[in-house]
């Protein structure tokens, strides 16, 4: 839960790096400070942006070394077909004590969790797994080639954590029942990350830089708006009617600037500097 606070627990802007939550949530707080403070209390929670949407994987795992030694990694894709259900497939390499091998296969499952930030989780996967090895015959020096098989069952259950809208970090325990033997069945616990869910939100780019006539300008241009003119806005871009200088006027009063003179002050020959034009 540390980990969870540092990244922005209490933020309600939590996943604005992902598209589909950031279209949602991405309107100004409207209403009562009740009504706003409702909404963020959900969007700090909410997490059904997941729906629909995949992203890479990466985790390792290990068994408690007491009964049955076992470590591995594995590499592969996390996907979510709805807001509360998950699944994974992934390359896996396996160093196995009871099996006296290393084997490399595919290990798979499936999650059922909370649409929450933080979301619990149980599940069930399956892995299989071969090694290929080399065998030398200490009597007759002759090699032969050894293929042995592990494949294996497990429940699971766990917590994954958002640590913003497309990085998911989750910990986990599953039970390995394996084709070895039952007294080579073993506890596995993982922990493993999930990196570039889904469509990544827009970023914010940097301001215009003005000269002080020039941002005077452009007050005075966005106030001689026309106020009739019913501009629609545009899903997934901002409101255009929404003047871009909109919270600046409300800080700064009018500007009462002085009209243009309707004719030059001096003449050419009165103003300062002038030279008559050579004659011939």
């Amino acid at each position: 839960m540390l980990m969870v606070a540092v990244s922005g627990c209490f933020s309600s802007k939590w996943a604005m790096d992902h598209a589909d939550y950031q279209k949602k949530y991405e309107q100004p707080y409207a209403g009562s400070h009740v009504e706003k403070w409702g909404r963020m209390a959900k969007q700090m929670l909410d997490a059904r942006h997941v729906s629909d949407d995949s992203g890479c994987y990466v985790g390792g795992a290990g068994s408690n070394f007491r009964d049955n030694a076992a470590v591995g990694a594995e590499v592969g894709v996390t996907n979510y077909s709805t807001p509360w259900l998950s699944s994974k497939m992934a390359l896996a390499g396996q160093l196995n004590s009871g099996a006296s091998n290393g084997f490399v296969g595919l290990n798979t499952a499936v999650h059922v969790s909370t649409p929450t930030r933080v979301a619990p989780f149980v599940g069930a996967g399956l892995f299989g797994g071969v090694d290929v090895s080399t065998v030398i015959d200490s009597l007759n020096d002759e090699e032969s080639t050894s293929t042995q098989f592990l494949g294996a069952a497990y429940p699971e259950a766990g917590v994954h954590v958002w640590l913003n809208g497309r990085t998911r970090l989750s910990a986990s325990a599953s039970y390995w029942v394996t084709t070895s033997a039952h007294d080579h069945d073993f506890w596995y616990y993982g922990l493993g990350l999930t990196f570039g869910f889904g469509p990544e939100g827009r970023t914010s780019q940097s301001g215009e830089l003005l000269r002080e006539d020039e941002f005077v300008n452009r007050l005075l241009d966005e106030r001689a708006r026309p106020a009739d003119v019913v501009q629609t806005p545009i899903p997934g871009l901002p409101d255009v009617g929404v003047p871009a200088t909109a919270e600046l006027d409300a800080a700064f009063p009018p500007l009462n600037l002085p009209p243009p003179p309707g004719r030059r002050a001096l003449s050419p020959e009165d103003s300062p500097g002038y030279v008559d034009p050579p004659t011939e």
